[in-house]
Order: structure tokens, then sequence, then C-alpha cells
């Protein structure tokens, strides 16, 4: 009692390097009273792989992990306690030694810095995959190509970083995410400056655009993984949700204000200008703003089970650094481009390989993918259909149709960021509902879209040469067009993608929870499931660019293209619903083999703390 006591007193701040005697004494009496089983099962399961989750602070273990109440006053035998108690003081041992690694965590605002500069790479990202959709038409004459070949500009960087995101979640796991950034961002910001450069040769301008996409696949798939590794869950979501705004309103409201610069100065290359400007504070932002975060933390949270079972008396009180000019030496001194080595080994190699197969992935890809990629093969289409005669939209105007899918998408996002701030929890029950209501929107913005606009097109009998695409519409589409409610439209089609994006992670988390070993391995699992799903969806999105225009220039393509995709997302959506109501524990141990998860025939509970993610 006299120990217990002492414990509830006001504390002094401890060391990095030891926990305080009489807090030790404390936490074995705790283990072996209430969890030595526990702790000795958690400590001899199979070893989980590295993951990338927040660290987890020094005896105050799993405060942010969504605890579980184990209770009871099951008494273990001797052997079990000594085994406890060794596990508790190897993870002092092992905190300790990464004490250094997450030095740079230790103040608020160093971790919301390394938030900002990879937000604001995050953002220059965004709006170089749209700068040309307004421009598409006056790129196509300019080029003398065809407006197959101009929208190519758009397509093949989309699928370059589709190519990139795999390699670098596979790098991420071997050199650590530093230096995978910082080559990433040299690759896009080499290839803005060249893009600067390309306003006569067509080769030229393809060059600077796949050298701008072999670096955005890094960001696409490793910054949620970062926000997971940096933050705890509970301070994940606004983080997420800010993410999530940002991208949007870049890669969506970007052409507003591109279509007017390059229809005022008459280049679409005074864009990469802007852009190459603002370089000159990304780069340096993220070379000193951005650490490294993939530490190796899976001891660390497997040990969390045992400790967290039960409530300490005393709250620890936090070191605080005052922001000054030494401190901010010292911050700048350690940061090292490289400060990672994971374990080289052909298992970690394929790890994120393994994601693939799991049939949670496929699944989760086939649901969300068909509206964004439908999206953005019709965007890209908008300069084919309103450009030419009759319409004769400049790219200040094509622009401003943008405004539904931008206004839209923020709105669902932060509809959804309030309510899981609220409840905590998308449950199978709530995730069903989202993903039956975003295929619902995207087919309303599908089936409109198609057979409103379908409805003015018309082509002649026999085409002259150079007045195939002036044949488009007919020529009272100019005066009965109503752009208002195509922005619209094309809102709704933006609103049912992200509603269904938003289930993504969701449902990847609900099965990582239940097929996982550890926290560590499952949060490790949802990264690789959901870089699949980005990379899978960026490779289809450049597919559709390149194959919605040729569809959309033939006699009555465009609405039957309409009619076939919002018939087959009805089909995908039904289908997939079904099976994770009636299938969903064999998919999750499927998923479980396919990524080498452990413990897949220990019983699970029904409810899981991952839910919450």
């Amino acid at each position: 009692m006299k120990e217990l006591a002492s414990c509830s007193a006001p504390t002094p701040a401890y060391s990095d390097q030891q926990i305080r005697p009489d807090i030790a004494r404390f936490l074995r009496r705790q283990v072996c009273s209430q969890g030595a089983r526990l702790a000795f099962h958690a400590a001899h399961r199979a070893p989980a792989a590295p993951a990338n989750v927040p660290f987890v602070d020094k005896v105050a273990i799993g405060n942010d992990y969504g605890d579980n109440d184990y209770g009871g006053n099951s008494q273990a035998d001797h052997g079990l306690d000594q085994k406890a108690v060794a596990h508790v003081d190897n993870l002092a041992s092992a905190q300790a030694d990464q004490a250094r690694e997450r030095k740079v965590f230790s103040c608020r605002w160093k971790k919301e810095l390394n938030l900002v500069s990879l937000l604001f790479m995050a953002g220059l990202i965004g709006a170089m995959k749209t700068a040309l959709v307004a421009v598409n038409e006056v790129v196509a004459l300019r080029y003398s190509v065809s407006y197959v070949w101009a929208v190519a500009l758009t397509a093949a960087p989309l699928m370059a970083s589709a190519c990139t995101g795999f390699l670098s979640s596979v790098m991420a796991k071997l050199v650590g995410k530093r230096p995978v950034y910082l080559a990433s961002s040299a690759l896009i910001f080499a290839g803005c400056l060249w893009n600067t450069t390309a306003d006569g040769s067509y080769g030229s301008c393809m060059g600077a655009r796949i050298m701008q996409g072999l670096g955005w696949g890094a960001f696409d798939t490793l910054l949620m993984e970062t926000i997971q590794d940096t933050f705890y869950e509970h301070e994940r979501n606004i983080r997420v949700t800010l993410y999530n705004i940002l991208s949007i309103t870049t890669t969506w409201a970007s052409p507003l204000v591109g279509g007017v610069v390059s229809h005022r100065i008459g280049s679409f290359v005074a864009q990469y200008r802007i852009i190459s400007a603002l370089f000159a504070v990304a780069i340096p932002l993220l070379a000193l703003a951005a650490p490294e975060t993939a530490f190796d933390r899976s001891k660390a949270a497997i040990a969390t089970t045992p400790v967290l079972s039960f409530a300490f008396p005393w709250v620890p009180r936090q070191a605080h650094r005052e922001l000054s000019r030494g401190s901010v030496v010292d911050y700048v001194r350690e940061m090292r481009p490289w400060s990672y080595a994971g374990d080289r080994s052909i298992s970690t190699s394929i790890q994120a390989p393994r994601a693939l197969a799991a049939p949670t992935t496929t699944l989760v890809f086939i649901v969300t993918a068909l509206p964004h990629c439908a999206l953005w093969g019709l965007v890209a289409s908008l300069s084919l259909l309103l450009s030419p005669s009759p319409i004769n939209l400049p790219p200040s105007i094509l622009g401003t149709l943008l405004t539904g899918p931008w206004v839209l998408a923020v709105l669902l996002v932060v509809g959804i960021g309030f309510y899981r701030s609220a409840h905590h929890k998308f449950t199978r029950r709530v995730s069903s509902l989202t993903v039956a209501c975003g295929a619902l929107l995207a087919l309303i913005g599908l089936l409109s879209f198609g057979l409103d606009v379908g409805s003015f097109m018309g082509w002649p009998a026999s085409p002259s040469n150079g007045e195939d695409r002036a044949a488009l519409f007919t020529p009272e589409a100019s005066r009965e067009l109503n752009l208002p409610v195509l922005s619209l439209q094309l809102g709704l089609l933006a609103a049912g993608a992200y509603t269904l994006e938003a289930t993504a992670r969701p449902l990847l988390a609900r099965s990582a929870s239940f097929t996982a070993s550890s926290m560590a391995a499952a949060q490790r699992s949802i990264g690789d499931m959901h870089s699949w799903v980005v990379i899978l969806r960026n490779l289809f999105a450049g597919a559709f660019v390149l194959a919605v225009p040729h569809v959309v220039s033939k006699a009555g393509g465009l609405k039957a293209l309409m009619i076939g995709l919002g018939t087959a997302q009805v089909v995908i959506a039904t289908l997939a619903l079904l099976l994770w109501r009636f299938c969903e524990k064999a998919i999750w141990r499927l998923d479980g083999k396919a990524m080498g998860l452990v413990n897949l025939r220990m019983p699970h509970p029904e409810e899981s703390f991952f839910d919450t993610d």
C-alpha cells in the first residue's frame, strides 16, 4: 500500500533511459496479479513484422490504442510471473534504445510541421494531376496531335505513379519513408521545371509529365501511412479529413485557376511556372520538417495488451521543450536524409506484394474504383465535348465545370469526418449503408450526365475532314446545354466516388483486426492493402482517361458508356455487399493466409477496437 500511495503523489519528469524503481515495482505487481498469463501469451506469440504504428509512451502504455478491460483476479504460477516481469523489463529496454529515434516526435509542433510539409507537397501534386484537363484541346492544336494523344499527357503520369507507388511501398520498408519522399520530390521538381520549357515539343512535354508521375506515387501511397505513424488513433480523424479536403481541393479546383491563367497568358505551361515557384517553399520544408517515421515499433505494440488492463492512479508529467534558436539548430542538425534500416529479408520485401492477393483488397478496389475512374475519364473528355464549335467554351469556362465535383466531394468528406468524430466507429452496418449511398450517387451522376449530354449530340451522315469534332453537337446545343447542371452531375459522380472511398480503410481495418496477431501487424497490413487500392485505382484511372474520349467521339458512345458503367456499378456494389454479409469471416481467413498473418485459428471477438480506425 505504501508503494501504491507513493505512485499517486506528484512525480517528477522521468528520464527517457529508465523507469523509476517505484513505478517499475508497481508495474510488476499489477502485471503479476491481473495480467500475467495474458502477458505471457502476448510475449510468446509469433513475432510480427515491423509495422508503422505510433510509438507508445513509456509507462502510460496503450492509452490511445483502445483499452481492453480484461479484469478478473486470475492467479498465475511463479514461472509465468517471472516471464511477465521480464517482458515488462524488455519493453522498457526497447523503448530506451529507440528514445533517440523518436525524439523528433516529443513536441507537438514537430508533428504538426511534419504534417504540413507533406500536405503542402500533396497539394502541389494534386494541382499537377489536373493541370491540363481544361486545355486539352489547346494542347492538341499546339502540338498538332489528336485529342487522344493530348489526354495521354494526363494518363501517362497517372500510370507511372502506379508503378512507383508499388516500388515506394516496398522501399519504405527497407530504407524508410524519408529518403523515398526526398527522392520523389526531386523527381517532381525536375519534371515541373522541364515542363516550363516544353511549350514547343510534345515529346519533351510527355517526358516531363512522366517524370512528375514517377514522383507522385510515393506520396499517393505513403502519406496515409505517415499520418498513421505520427499520430495516435484519436488524433488521426481530423488530420485524415484535412488531407482528403486538401487533396480534393487542389485536384478539382485547380483547373478553375489553371484555365484562367492559361487563357490570359496564352500558354498552358504558365501553370507550371507558378507551381515551380512554390517548390521554393515545398522542398526546404520537406527536407527540414519531414523526419523518418518508419521505425520498428512492433515490440512495443505487442506489449501493450497486458499492461493497459488497469488504470494508473498517477499521471506522469510530460517534458516540455520550448521553441528556441538552440532547439531549432539542434533539430536541423539531427535531420538526416537516411536514418532507418529495415530488415532486408525476402519476407520483408514481399509484404507489400502479398497484400495484392488478399480478397478484401480486390473487393475494396472493385467497389471504389469505377466511379473514381469514370470521373477522371469524363473530366478528361470535357475539352473534346465543349471546346469545338458550336459550343466553343474557352479554358477559363471549362475549368468552372469542376466546381461541382470540388464542392460536393468536400461536403461529403466533411460530413463523414464529423460522423466519425462523433461516433468513433465505422461498423459493418454503417459501412454497408455508406457503400449503398455512394453507389446510388455515382449511378445518378453517370446516368444523368450521359443521358443529358448525349441528347444534344449528333453526327452528320458524311462528315468531312476536319469537321468530325465540330459535329459532336447539334447547332441548338450551344443555346440549350445547361453548364451548371453539367457541373452538378459531375459533382454527384464525384460525391459518390469519395463516399465509396471513405469506406476503404474501415473495411480493410475490419479484416486486419480479426486476423492479425498484434496491433503492429494489423496496421502494417492495413497500410499495404490500402496502398494497393490506391495503386490499382491510379492505373485504371489512367486507362479511363485514354479510353473514354475515344468512346465519346463515336456515335452514341457517351450514352452507351454511361449506361454500361452505371449498370456495372450497381451489380458490383450488390455482389460486394452480399459477400461481406454472408462470407465475411471466410474472406478474412483468406486475407490472413494471403498476408501471412498468424493465429488464424484463435477465437476472435465479434467487435474490435480497430473498427474506430
